[in-house]
């Protein structure tokens, strides 16, 4: 999970012994030797001891202590210049010194003009600080003076001149407001927190760690930087607004070696690991109750033996991955791919994203929104203004990505800016970078999304309860006009919480618990235009007529949703009650069936055909205040063999007739309660005291017809009235 640098240093020997021969010259004009006049002065062996650390830590990117280790040899001896311009360029990496390095590399390059790295270095200082006119001379100058054993360089300097220019494009293009800032205490500290990942409501953050507090840092000397350690994942939960003192996630995930967070699921019980395991690959854990299992390599096509695999993000409905991959066969660099869940719980083949997402250079950490429609990730290329950027990209209504957009300053700096994530509102971001405003090495970013498009979805969330008590239970998510199966996800065995998030469409969402109880309920979203928070509660009972008072459809929920924003239309089905109505004193026992209550098929959603009958019966109950009553809702028991072989098939299980029976049985106990309880939400509305009114749902237990035929079928599928107290 190492960041790979904006820059690759030449190899530190070929430098060290150009440099040497260059300070050997420059020893024979220098007639003085000026030795470090502070309190730690050091002897040849300890400097000797010392550069080999400092080149040891340089080599493998721990720039902070090798700057501390460069400074010191550079105060114990001023005149040796390859101290100095290392300090130089170990200094352009420090967030909070790096103006400091032009200073340091200019008096290098002044006391040796012919040194032509240094132009390259000075023009990297140059670039870093936001000085991209003074950084494009200086790589030029390099590039007319290079020579062939620079070619390494060459491409560089070429790159860094293309991102120079793409700085001063995007800047005069900026966002003057801050909406950018540094989330600080408790997350970040001076050593490295980066990989930032939400759940979808953003209660949970979970992000990795290097520092002094990971598994197995009481085994490495102490270090200023935070590369001497290896990575581990914390976590941290949004509280009355703000985040938690984080810990570490656990000893089933967290090992003496890297253990880094990189995705997670809508729910946030759904955790992807990266673990140096060979080259780098994927793992999975997931949350049962309130522990995390020990992660298990992904299966299929997406790790690699021979290759890196340390970024990935799921889609909403859990069935698609996206991942970034060294691999062979990929346009340059990190490449970012996609892979579709199969059957057997394994990733089929891994598809390159194509030139619209990927480039020559890196292209890594993919999020994919879940508004399904949005893919962010991080490049070098495209109109990168230096280093990893983070851009967008929208898929067309053929799921075609292209478009590619990068998200400008202040969000994009001349810094590495990776993992970016965004709320499902589409409010708020997270990433990981440095900078002046950084406190550590890497430090996570809160984004007001200010440009970003707002997403188009709705967020449903809420609990799954049986008997009361907060339960687990398997949610299958059906695409309703063909049937298909969206997506499976899980209540919480400990705390009963789901969260999914639903683009616009029309689905049926089937609750099971482990004992066999179903719920299903359904909703319409294809006329959804912006973000929507549903909060909903399945409750089920092993005797379901105590779902009474308790169960507000999701179609409900949605219209009353909709109504506060002003853009439902029911006032227009309200029509003037001009027949009379015998408002007679009603006695306890008092029941008819109501005339005019009709369902779309399978729907517990009124037709607003229904309204006109429901209002003549406000009126009834406006003016009999004294009576308590019960709506009651009945099926018919008409059995579609085809259809639920093909939904037995879906879920795996041996179709026969006493399964199919129970199983429609529950089903239309559900359904009854659901229409029961849509005719009660409406009388509620429109004024009726909620304690006056029971819902109960017979299913197909009370017929007062036939099955066999379609008007008997018809008379059973009722809505009945029944005074059950009159005071």
């Amino acid at each position: 999970m190492h960041n790979k640098c904006k820059i690759t240093i030449i190899k530190i020997t070929k430098m060290k012994i150009v440099f040497r021969f260059l300070t050997i010259v420059l020893l024979l004009i220098i007639t003085t030797s000026t030795f470090a006049q502070d309190k730690d002065k050091l002897t040849r062996n300890q400097a000797n001891e010392m550069l080999g650390k400092a080149d040891f830590n340089f080599e493998k990117k721990n720039y902070i202590d090798a700057l501390d280790q460069y400074t010191k040899l550079y105060n114990y001896k001023p005149s040796d210049l390859y101290y100095k311009l290392m300090m130089g360029i170990c200094l352009t990496y420090d967030p909070t010194q790096k103006q400091k390095a032009i200073e340091i590399i200019e008096q290098v390059k002044i006391t040796n003009p012919e040194y032509n790295l240094c132009n390259f270095y000075l023009g990297k200082a140059y670039a870093v600080n936001y000085e991209f006119d003074k950084a494009v001379n200086l790589f030029n100058m390099f590039l007319a003076r290079a020579q062939s054993e620079d070619t390494a360089q060459k491409g560089l300097a070429q790159q860094m001149i293309q991102n120079c220019q793409n700085a001063k494009e995007i800047l005069a293009d900026t966002i003057t407001q801050d909406i950018v800032e540094n989330i600080k205490y408790p997350i970040n500290s001076q050593y490295s927190e980066y990989v930032p990942v939400i759940s979808a409501d953003e209660s949970v953050m979970i992000y990795t760690y290097r520092g002094i507090k990971a598994k197995g840092s009481d085994k490495i000397e102490e270090s200023m930087g935070s590369e001497a350690y290896n990575e581990d994942v914390f976590i941290s939960y949004k509280k009355n607004g703000d985040w938690t003192e984080p810990i570490s996630i656990g000893d089933n995930i967290n090992s003496e070696d890297h253990d880094a967070a990189i995705a997670l699921s809508v729910d946030g019980q759904t955790l992807f690991i990266y673990k140096t395991d060979g080259g780098g690959d994927i793992y999975i854990s997931k949350l049962v109750g309130e522990n995390w299992t020990i992660p298990e390599k992904i299966r299929g096509d997406v790790n690699k033996n021979d290759s890196w695999e340390g970024s990935c993000s799921l889609s909403a409905n859990e069935r698609i991955l996206y991942f970034a991959s060294d691999r062979q066969g990929g346009l340059g660099g990190r490449d970012i791919y996609k892979s579709e869940l199969q059957g057997d719980g394994s990733w089929g083949s891994a598809v390159n994203m194509g030139s619209s997402v990927n480039t020559v250079y890196n292209d890594d950490a993919p999020f994919i929104h879940p508004d399904n429609r949005t893919l962010y990730f991080s490049s070098q290329g495209h109109t990168s203004i230096g280093g990893y950027d983070i851009f967008s990209v929208v898929a067309d209504e053929y799921g075609s990505f292209s478009d590619t957009k990068n998200l400008g300053f202040p969000i994009n700096t001349i810094d590495d800016n990776r993992y970016f994530v965004l709320a499902a509102d589409g409010e708020t971001g997270y990433y990981s970078g440095s900078g002046l405003n950084s406190i550590g090495e890497q430090d996570i970013f809160k984004i007001i999304a200010g440009k970003i498009e707002k997403p188009v979805l709705a967020l449903l969330l809420g609990k799954v309860y049986f008997n009361d008590v907060v339960t687990g239970s398997i949610m299958n998510l059906y695409e309703q006009t063909d049937g298909q199966l969206e997506g499976t996800f899980k209540s919480n065995i400990k705390t009963g919480k789901y969260v999914m998030a639903l683009t616009p469409g029309v689905y049926e969402i089937e609750v099971e618990l482990e004992t066999g109880e179903i719920v299903i309920d359904s909703i319409r979203l294809d006329s959804i235009s912006e973000y929507l928070v549903l909060k909903k509660d399945f409750r089920i009972y092993s005797d379901s007529n105590l779902l009474a008072q308790q169960t507000q459809t999701l179609q409900a929920l949605l219209d009353a949703e909709l109504n506060k924003e002003g853009k439902t239309i029911d006032t227009l089905f309200t029509d003037n009650i001009e027949e009379e109505i015998d408002l007679k004193p009603m006695d306890s026992g008092t029941s008819f069936v109501l005339k005019g209550i009709e369902y779309d098929f399978d729907k517990s959603t009124l037709r607003p055909k229904s309204k006109i009958e429901l209002d003549r019966l406000v009126v009834i109950l406006n003016e009999q205040k004294t009576i308590r009553v019960e709506i009651s809702s009945h099926t018919d028991a008409k059995r579609n063999v085809e259809a639920a072989k093909k939904i037995f098939a879906r879920k795996g299980i041996e179709y026969t007739t006493e399964a199919h029976d129970k199983r429609s049985k529950k089903y239309n106990n559900s359904l009854s309660q659901f229409r029961a309880q849509s005719v009660t939400n409406y009388l509620i509305k429109k004024g009726i005291v909620k304690s006056r009114l029971l819902a109960t749902g017979y299913g197909e237990e009370k017929p007062i017809a036939t099955n066999e035929t379609e008007e008997g079928r018809q008379a059973n599928r009722r809505t009945g009235f029944k005074v059950l107290e009159s005071k």
